[in-house]
Order: C-alpha cells, then sequence, then structure tokens
C-alpha cells in the first residue's frame, strides 16, 4: 500500500516536474533564473537587477498578474535582448517618482517611459517594486502608456 501511494505521488511530481522544465523562455531571452523555494517576482527582480515590469512582461503568460503562481525549478526569463534593463532601483517607504528620477540622474520621462505599469501620478508605486533607472529606453516605444506625455 505504502508503495503504490509513493509511486503514484513519485509519478505526480515528475509530470508536473516536466510540464514545468518544458516551458520555452520567449524568443531572445538574453538571461534568465531558476526559481527557488520562497522566491517571489520582486526578490527575484532586485537581486537580478530586473524591474518589475519588466519581469513581467517577459513572461507574459507564464506568470500572472498577482505572481502568485511561481514554481520552484521553473526557468523564467529576465530580459530580451535590446530590451534588457538591468539598472534598477528597489522602492523604498516614502519614495516618489520625482524623488527617483532625481537620485538616479535620469528624466522623470524616462522613468514613466521605462516603467509604463507606473501611473502618471505616481500613486501606486510601493515599496519593495523595482524600476527601470537607465538613462536608455529600453521598453518598445508603440506601448500606449506613451500617450501620457502628449
Amino acid at each position: 500500500m505504502y508503495a503504490s501511494f509513493f509511486t503514484a505521488r513519485l509519478a505526480a511530481l515528475t509530470a508536473i516536474a516536466s510540464v514545468v522544465s518544458g516551458q520555452a523562455l520567449p524568443a531572445g531571452c538574453d538571461r534568465n533564473v531558476t526559481v527557488q523555494p520562497g522566491d517571489i517576482c520582486d526578490a527575484i527582480s532586485a537581486t537580478q537587477n530586473v524591474s518589475t515590469y519588466q519581469l513581467a512582461a517577459v513572461n507574459n503568460g507564464t506568470i500572472n498578474p498577482a505572481c502568485s503562481n511561481l514554481s520552484i525549478g521553473e526557468v523564467i526569463c529576465l530580459g530580451i535582448t535590446g530590451q534588457d534593463c538591468n539598472v534598477t532601483y528597489v522602492v523604498q517607504p516614502g519614495d516618489t517618482c520625482q524623488g527617483i528620477s532625481n537620485a538616479t540622474y535620469i528624466p522623470i520621462e524616462t522613468l514613466f517611459t521605462n516603467n509604463p505599469n507606473v501611473d502618471t501620478n505616481c500613486t501606486n508605486l510601493y515599496s519593495g517594486e523595482v524600476l527601470c533607472t537607465a538613462n536608455q529606453i529600453y521598453v518598445n516605444t508603440t506601448y500606449q502608456y506613451l500617450d501620457r506625455f502628449k
């Protein structure tokens, strides 16, 4: 009885592992990371120098919006060649967009363009969020979020 229970659990774990490991990384993925026990998206973003937005965008369809479906052993993409911002800032309590822009020496428009998840009033920042703070524009400039600068 115990042997069949163990065999059934082993088979189930093997099936899950094959599904997780069988997921293809996005085309052009130039760096990746394997999810470890206890990982959450913001922690991965902070340790791997990738914005919270970029991590979600390049893994669209793999990571859900709440980032509640990471699986141990899953390999996720951190950046796409030519669109990989690895200059980041971890938001602290009390931070504002203008303050982050000033502290990182980038124009506020660049901060908003590289982080289209941040609203123009900067009211949706949260402590622990990771922002792209590069001087270069990394986010595809055809995003609808650029309409806010017109």
